[in-house]
Protein backbone atom coordinates (compact mmCIF):
# COMPACT_ATOMS: atom_id res chain seq x y z
CA UNK A 1 0.00 0.00 0.00
CA UNK A 2 1.57 3.41 -0.71
CA UNK A 3 2.59 6.06 1.93
CA UNK A 4 4.10 9.08 2.28
CA UNK A 5 5.58 10.76 5.16
CA UNK A 6 3.91 14.28 5.62
CA UNK A 7 5.91 17.37 7.43
CA UNK A 8 2.78 19.70 9.30
CA UNK A 9 2.31 23.01 8.37
CA UNK A 10 2.29 23.61 12.13
CA UNK A 11 4.14 22.74 15.38
CA UNK A 12 2.93 20.76 18.45
CA UNK A 13 3.48 19.68 22.12
CA UNK A 14 1.67 16.24 21.11
CA UNK A 15 1.39 15.41 17.55
CA UNK A 16 4.91 14.77 15.67
CA UNK A 17 5.95 17.30 12.84
CA UNK A 18 6.30 14.57 10.17
CA UNK A 19 3.19 12.48 9.96
CA UNK A 20 2.93 9.10 7.58
CA UNK A 21 0.20 8.90 5.15
CA UNK A 22 -0.87 5.76 3.74
CA UNK A 23 -3.77 5.24 0.55
CA UNK A 24 -6.87 4.26 2.06
CA UNK A 25 -8.47 0.42 1.17
CA UNK A 26 -11.27 0.68 -1.44
CA UNK A 27 -13.95 0.27 1.17
CA UNK A 28 -13.03 3.29 2.85
CA UNK A 29 -13.91 5.43 -0.04
CA UNK A 30 -17.49 5.20 -0.01
CA UNK A 31 -17.60 6.86 3.60
CA UNK A 32 -16.73 10.00 2.53
CA UNK A 33 -17.82 10.73 -0.67
CA UNK A 34 -21.10 12.85 -0.52
CA UNK A 35 -20.53 13.26 3.10
CA UNK A 36 -23.26 15.88 4.67
CA UNK A 37 -19.97 17.13 7.03
CA UNK A 38 -17.52 16.82 5.25
CA UNK A 39 -15.28 17.18 8.34
CA UNK A 40 -16.50 15.16 10.82
CA UNK A 41 -16.43 12.24 8.64
CA UNK A 42 -13.01 12.89 7.47
CA UNK A 43 -11.72 13.20 11.25
CA UNK A 44 -13.82 10.36 12.46
CA UNK A 45 -13.69 7.59 9.40
CA UNK A 46 -10.76 8.56 7.05
CA UNK A 47 -7.91 9.91 8.51
CA UNK A 48 -7.82 7.87 11.33
CA UNK A 49 -7.63 4.92 8.83
CA UNK A 50 -5.14 6.76 6.41
CA UNK A 51 -2.45 8.14 9.18
CA UNK A 52 -0.07 5.65 11.03
CA UNK A 53 0.60 8.00 13.56
CA UNK A 54 -2.14 7.75 16.71
CA UNK A 55 -2.83 11.62 17.30
CA UNK A 56 -6.26 13.55 18.51
CA UNK A 57 -6.94 14.85 15.16
CA UNK A 58 -8.92 17.80 16.70
CA UNK A 59 -5.78 19.38 17.67
CA UNK A 60 -5.05 19.89 14.18
CA UNK A 61 -5.01 23.47 13.41
CA UNK A 62 -7.23 24.15 10.25
CA UNK A 63 -4.86 24.51 7.93
CA UNK A 64 -3.08 21.09 8.64
CA UNK A 65 -6.24 19.75 8.75
CA UNK A 66 -6.45 20.67 4.78
CA UNK A 67 -2.71 19.94 3.62
CA UNK A 68 -3.49 16.59 5.19
CA UNK A 69 -6.49 15.96 3.20
CA UNK A 70 -5.21 17.47 -0.05
CA UNK A 71 -1.97 14.83 0.44
CA UNK A 72 -4.28 12.25 1.30
CA UNK A 73 -6.02 13.24 -2.10
CA UNK A 74 -2.76 13.34 -4.28
CA UNK A 75 -1.52 9.53 -2.66
CA UNK A 76 -5.17 7.88 -3.66
CA UNK A 77 -6.26 9.87 -6.72
CA UNK A 78 -3.24 11.51 -8.06
CA UNK A 79 -3.07 15.24 -8.63
CA UNK A 80 -5.76 16.27 -11.03
CA UNK A 81 -9.37 17.31 -10.33
CA UNK A 82 -11.75 18.65 -13.04
CA UNK A 83 -13.67 21.88 -12.23
CA UNK A 84 -16.47 23.54 -14.01
CA UNK A 85 -14.93 26.75 -14.64
CA UNK A 86 -12.45 28.81 -14.62
CA UNK A 87 -11.54 32.47 -15.06
CA UNK A 88 -9.45 33.39 -17.78
CA UNK A 89 -7.60 37.37 -17.79
CA UNK A 90 -8.51 37.46 -21.09
CA UNK A 91 -11.53 35.89 -22.01
CA UNK A 92 -13.18 36.02 -18.87
CA UNK A 93 -15.15 33.04 -16.64
CA UNK A 94 -15.02 30.08 -18.89
CA UNK A 95 -17.94 27.83 -17.89
CA UNK A 96 -16.55 24.25 -18.94
CA UNK A 97 -15.23 21.15 -17.58
CA UNK A 98 -11.73 21.77 -17.65
CA UNK A 99 -8.88 19.17 -15.80
CA UNK A 100 -6.39 21.26 -13.80
CA UNK A 101 -3.17 19.89 -12.04
CA UNK A 102 -3.69 20.34 -8.12
CA UNK A 103 0.11 20.55 -7.39
CA UNK A 104 -0.48 24.43 -8.90
CA UNK A 105 -1.84 25.41 -6.08
CA UNK A 106 0.10 27.11 -3.52
CA UNK A 107 1.00 26.32 0.43
CA UNK A 108 1.96 29.44 2.38
CA UNK A 109 3.73 28.16 5.08
CA UNK A 110 3.63 29.19 8.40
CA UNK A 111 7.30 31.03 9.75
CA UNK A 112 9.63 29.10 11.12
CA UNK A 113 9.76 31.09 14.37
CA UNK A 114 5.98 30.67 14.35
CA UNK A 115 3.98 30.67 18.30
CA UNK A 116 0.66 30.73 18.06
CA UNK A 117 -0.29 33.71 19.71
CA UNK A 118 -0.52 36.03 17.12
CA UNK A 119 -0.58 39.64 18.23
CA UNK A 120 -3.18 42.62 16.47
CA UNK A 121 -1.49 45.93 17.85
CA UNK A 122 -3.28 48.59 19.67
CA UNK A 123 -1.83 51.40 17.60
CA UNK A 124 -3.03 49.53 14.51
CA UNK A 125 -6.52 50.75 15.33
CA UNK A 126 -8.70 54.19 15.89
CA UNK A 127 -10.31 54.32 19.15
CA UNK A 128 -9.38 50.90 20.85
CA UNK A 129 -7.21 51.11 23.18
CA UNK A 130 -5.56 47.32 23.83
CA UNK A 131 -3.75 44.88 22.18
CA UNK A 132 -5.92 41.63 20.60
CA UNK A 133 -3.96 38.10 20.64
CA UNK A 134 -5.27 35.69 18.07
CA UNK A 135 -4.98 31.87 17.43
CA UNK A 136 -4.90 30.02 14.35
CA UNK A 137 -8.39 27.58 14.79
CA UNK A 138 -8.07 24.08 15.27
CA UNK A 139 -10.20 22.23 12.82
CA UNK A 140 -12.34 21.55 15.86
CA UNK A 141 -12.54 25.35 16.39
CA UNK A 142 -13.60 25.26 12.94
CA UNK A 143 -16.55 22.95 13.14
CA UNK A 144 -17.99 24.22 16.46
CA UNK A 145 -18.48 27.40 15.03
CA UNK A 146 -20.17 26.70 12.31
CA UNK A 147 -22.86 25.02 14.97
CA UNK A 148 -22.97 27.74 17.59
CA UNK A 149 -26.05 29.55 17.40
CA UNK A 150 -24.55 32.21 19.19
CA UNK A 151 -23.59 33.15 15.87
CA UNK A 152 -26.52 32.54 13.60
CA UNK A 153 -28.23 34.97 11.97
CA UNK A 154 -32.45 35.62 12.06
CA UNK A 155 -32.29 32.85 9.22
CA UNK A 156 -30.52 30.31 10.84
CA UNK A 157 -27.25 30.85 8.96
CA UNK A 158 -24.08 31.02 10.76
CA UNK A 159 -22.31 34.56 10.45
CA UNK A 160 -19.01 33.09 9.46
CA UNK A 161 -16.48 35.80 9.22
CA UNK A 162 -17.67 37.02 12.81
CA UNK A 163 -17.86 33.91 14.60
CA UNK A 164 -14.50 32.93 13.21
CA UNK A 165 -12.89 36.54 14.55
CA UNK A 166 -13.98 35.62 17.85
CA UNK A 167 -13.11 32.09 18.00
CA UNK A 168 -9.64 33.35 16.87
CA UNK A 169 -9.16 36.07 19.51
CA UNK A 170 -7.42 34.44 22.25
CA UNK A 171 -7.27 37.23 24.90
CA UNK A 172 -7.08 41.03 24.94
CA UNK A 173 -5.29 43.57 26.93
CA UNK A 174 -1.61 42.92 28.73
CA UNK A 175 -3.31 40.52 31.16
CA UNK A 176 -2.83 38.20 28.21
CA UNK A 177 -6.00 35.70 29.98
CA UNK A 178 -7.96 33.60 28.12
CA UNK A 179 -11.27 34.46 27.25
CA UNK A 180 -14.02 32.95 25.02
CA UNK A 181 -15.90 33.10 22.11
CA UNK A 182 -18.85 34.74 23.75
CA UNK A 183 -16.70 37.07 25.62
CA UNK A 184 -14.87 38.31 22.49
CA UNK A 185 -18.26 38.78 20.68
CA UNK A 186 -19.22 40.69 23.25
CA UNK A 187 -15.63 42.81 23.09
CA UNK A 188 -16.75 43.40 19.13
CA UNK A 189 -20.23 44.10 19.49
CA UNK A 190 -19.69 46.68 22.36
CA UNK A 191 -16.56 48.17 22.91
CA UNK A 192 -15.06 48.39 18.98
CA UNK A 193 -16.37 50.96 16.37
CA UNK A 194 -17.39 50.24 13.35
CA UNK A 195 -14.21 51.56 12.35
CA UNK A 196 -11.93 49.43 14.27
CA UNK A 197 -14.06 46.28 13.33
CA UNK A 198 -13.45 47.12 9.72
CA UNK A 199 -9.66 47.24 10.13
CA UNK A 200 -10.06 44.13 12.70
CA UNK A 201 -11.36 42.54 9.99
CA UNK A 202 -9.06 42.92 7.45
CA UNK A 203 -5.97 42.25 9.62
CA UNK A 204 -6.96 39.04 11.20
CA UNK A 205 -7.35 37.79 7.65
CA UNK A 206 -3.62 38.79 6.78
CA UNK A 207 -1.97 37.71 10.07
CA UNK A 208 -3.78 33.90 9.72
CA UNK A 209 -3.21 34.32 6.37
CA UNK A 210 -1.74 30.78 6.00
CA UNK A 211 -1.60 27.06 4.56
CA UNK A 212 -3.40 26.22 1.26
CA UNK A 213 -4.12 28.60 -1.51
CA UNK A 214 -7.89 28.70 -2.95
CA UNK A 215 -7.03 27.74 -6.00
CA UNK A 216 -4.04 27.74 -8.91
CA UNK A 217 -3.17 28.31 -12.52
CA UNK A 218 -4.50 26.10 -15.32
CA UNK A 219 -5.01 26.75 -19.13
CA UNK A 220 -7.75 28.42 -20.67
CA UNK A 221 -9.24 25.73 -23.34
CA UNK A 222 -10.08 29.15 -25.44
CA UNK A 223 -7.30 31.12 -26.12
CA UNK A 224 -4.39 28.26 -24.36
CA UNK A 225 -3.48 31.06 -22.07
CA UNK A 226 -1.36 29.20 -18.92
CA UNK A 227 -2.33 31.90 -16.60
CA UNK A 228 -6.15 31.06 -16.47
CA UNK A 229 -6.93 30.45 -12.86
CA UNK A 230 -8.81 27.97 -10.98
CA UNK A 231 -10.76 27.36 -7.61
CA UNK A 232 -10.70 24.02 -5.95
CA UNK A 233 -11.83 24.31 -2.33
CA UNK A 234 -11.29 21.26 0.21
CA UNK A 235 -14.51 19.57 0.98
CA UNK A 236 -16.17 16.56 -0.66
CA UNK A 237 -15.63 17.59 -4.39
CA UNK A 238 -12.19 17.82 -4.00
CA UNK A 239 -12.25 13.65 -3.68
CA UNK A 240 -14.38 13.20 -6.60
CA UNK A 241 -12.17 12.28 -9.77
CA UNK A 242 -13.22 11.59 -13.40
CA UNK A 243 -11.49 8.58 -15.00
CA UNK A 244 -9.78 10.97 -16.77
CA UNK A 245 -8.30 12.59 -13.67
CA UNK A 246 -7.27 8.79 -12.58
CA UNK A 247 -5.90 8.34 -15.60
CA UNK A 248 -3.25 11.08 -16.17
CA UNK A 249 -2.58 10.31 -12.55
CA UNK A 250 -1.58 7.27 -13.19
CA UNK A 251 0.53 8.43 -16.05
CA UNK A 252 2.57 10.54 -14.41
CA UNK A 253 2.48 8.60 -10.39
CA UNK A 254 6.34 8.91 -10.26
CA UNK A 255 6.24 12.78 -10.28
CA UNK A 256 3.61 13.59 -7.47
CA UNK A 257 3.23 13.14 -3.95
CA UNK A 258 6.86 14.90 -3.38
CA UNK A 259 6.17 18.40 -5.14
CA UNK A 260 4.68 21.54 -3.61
CA UNK A 261 5.70 20.90 -0.46
CA UNK A 262 5.59 23.52 2.72
CA UNK A 263 8.24 26.30 1.69
CA UNK A 264 7.58 25.58 -2.55
CA UNK A 265 6.85 28.67 -4.72
CA UNK A 266 4.38 28.58 -6.52
CA UNK A 267 1.74 30.88 -7.83
CA UNK A 268 -0.39 32.23 -5.56
CA UNK A 269 -4.16 32.31 -6.46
Amino acid sequence: MMSEKVELLGRYANIPSELTIKALPTSSELDYVGAENFEQTMLEKILPKSIEEKINLNELYEIDFQWLCRCLRFINYGPYHTVNSIFCDKCGPVRQEVRVDLRTVAVKPLPADFSNDIVLKKEELLDYKKDIHLKLLTIKDAMNLKEDRLFFDESGKTKTELARICYMIRSVGQKNEPITPVQAKMIVENELSPADYMIVKELVGKLTDYGLRAGGRCTCPKCHSTTAAFIALVDDRFFRPTVGDLRDGRDDRHQWPAENLPGSETTTV
